[in-house]
């Protein structure tokens, strides 16, 4: 199971309560099975963190399904304090191994970093990869202005510091 892969770490001690997993195609209309899913294994949370963990799901399945194009786990484990989704794919690729020279896109994962309290993608020799991230049960989590923005690209006319040429 996906979560199993992560549990130890992403949960950072806080007990099991209840663990739920859903096999999925990689069909984008499936987007919406996912947070259906999701939604109704969630505790009662804040809205503003109910509103997270929907669009966050959504954005990691998105991922899975544009990119991995592989059969997907998704997985939801409530603690006591926290909640904990999974999004399992068979791809190995990173998302950093396909960039998004000239067209949009790009800005789930960092969404994912700004709205969840952690996050992360781990690839498993051999057996795909685990994005995760957690939001608590309680107050949500301040976010800053511009926290889901990408990084400025560099270009051949600026250094990578990001200082001025």
């Amino acid at each position: 199971m996906s979560c199993q892969r992560v549990l130890t770490h992403a949960l950072d001690g806080d007990a099991v309560q209840t663990m739920h997993h859903l096999h999925l195609d990689p069909l984008p209309r499936l987007v919406g099975d996912a947070r259906r899913f999701v939604d109704s294994h969630a505790p009662e949370l804040p809205a503003e963190t109910h509103d997270a963990l929907l669009l966050l799901t959504s954005e990691l399945v998105t991922n899975a399904v544009l990119h991995a194009r592989t059969p997907i786990e998704l997985g939801i484990t409530v603690t006591e304090h926290a909640v904990l989704v999974t999004v399992h794919d068979l791809d190995l690729a990173r998302p950093a191994q396909r960039p998004y020279d000239g067209r949009e896109g790009g800005w789930g994962l960092g969404l994912v970093a700004a709205l969840a309290d952690a996050s992360d993608l781990e690839t498993h020799d051999g057996d795909g990869k685990t994005a995760w991230f957690r939001v608590s049960r309680g107050a949500p989590a301040e976010v800053l202005d511009d926290a889901a923005a990408r990084p400025q690209r560099t270009t051949g006319t600026q250094p990578s510091d990001g200082s001025a040429a």
